[in-house]
């Protein structure tokens, strides 16, 4: 196996232990005697304090070595979702690791021939003794890696959380801006006197639209059966809007149960699309949204406008930062002379982190 270099060690490990071995290994030392051989500082003080100094090698070499497992052990299994499977595999190779060590540390004092009565001891006492030190050892090294990732995860929900919010305030603006309800109300307005049943049906789906962005305030993913309701009915507004002008495309989404996106994805990248190209009779536009190979395809013919069009570049940046956040995925762009696609990573529940 390759030795791990510092910066992996520290991130593996979450802390810098070397004050912590410093500090340690001479407590541990301490007791070892006194657990092991049943020597007392005060009544064998000089068999006491030769057994401190051997014990202090021994100590040593067990740390280290049980580190050098701990590491290997999370580099396979280094998130929350393995703690079961870290610990179980910890405890089995520290127990067997201990015993092997153990067996060692005996060979080796039989080397020396006879040893002085006060050392003489059980390999029992000793092993277990060992075990003991050394499931200390893993014991702080767990708890202190298990508040590392607490502390991480925290810091990533609040990320989370801030993008979201993000995502809803940039939703609302887009929709509550003077321009869009202008537009809204112009025409709910032009429908009232020539369909009162269509204004109807508009002003309930403009409502669903404002409900949904409410609705999901406090969620980090949504199933795609609700994005796409929402989706439907801002799909209605802009057809009352657009006319003939504007065309939607859904195929392939008849399977989407268990499937999962961030909230208001499609409908951000909707209003993207609108806002970046030419939508008339002359040059219609034309939104397309399927399903391929896990992947949720949101894509539009490219007929970008020539005017500058005022934009931050929030919408694409805060999607991709979400699913990066929640499970480690990146969104892609698909771009030609005709044809422009945002492709978004489908999500289940167990990948996220």
């Amino acid at each position: 196996m390759k030795l791990i270099k510092k910066e992996e060690r520290l991130k593996l490990i979450g802390f810098d232990d070397t004050k912590l071995v410093l500090v340690l290994v001479p407590f541990f030392a301490f007791f070892f005697p006194l657990m092991v051989f049943g020597l007392s500082p005060l009544e064998n003080a000089a068999y006491f304090w030769s057994s401190y100094l051997i014990s202090i090698t021994h100590i040593v070499i067990y740390w280290y070595f049980e580190r050098w497992i701990i590491l290997y052990i999370r580099r396979y299994y280094s998130s929350f979702k393995h703690y079961k499977k870290r610990i179980i595999a910890q405890s089995i190779v520290v127990l067997f690791s201990t015993l092997a060590l153990c067996l060692v540390s005996e060979i080796t004092e039989l080397c020396f021939g006879s040893i002085p009565e006060a050392f003489d001891t059980t390999f029992f006492n000793k092993y277990m003794a060992s075990l003991i030190i050394t499931t200390i050892i893993i014991s702080i090294y767990e708890g202190a890696y298990a508040f590392q990732l607490f502390k991480k995860g925290l810091i990533k929900n609040e990320e989370l959380q801030r993008k979201n919010t993000q995502a809803q305030l940039d939703a609302l603006k887009n929709q509550v801006n003077p321009h869009f309800l202008f537009n809204s109300l112009n025409t709910l307005i032009s429908v009232i006197p020539e369909d009162t049943k269509i204004a109807v049906k508009f002003a309930e789906n403009l409502s669903s639209v404002y409900r949904y962005i409410l609705e999901i305030r406090d969620k980090e993913l949504i199933t795609l059966k609700e994005e796409l309701n929402c989706v439907y009915a801002y799909q209605y507004l802009l057809s009352i809007r657009f006319g003939k002008h504007i065309d939607f495309e859904f195929k392939d989404l008849e399977h989407i149960q268990g499937k999962y996106v961030v909230p208001l994805s499609l409908q951000m990248l909707m209003e993207n699309a609108i806002k970046h190209n030419i939508v008339s009779q002359a040059k219609p536009l034309k939104i397309s949204i399927y399903l391929e190979n896990d992947l949720l395809k949101v894509c539009n013919n490219l007929q970008e406008k020539t005017q500058n069009v005022e934009s931050t570049g929030i919408g694409l940046k805060n999607i991709q930062q979400r699913y990066q956040l929640l499970a480690n995925k990146e969104i892609t762009i698909e771009k030609t002379e005709t044809i422009f696609c945002v492709c978004l990573p489908i999500l289940n529940l167990k990948e996220v982190k």
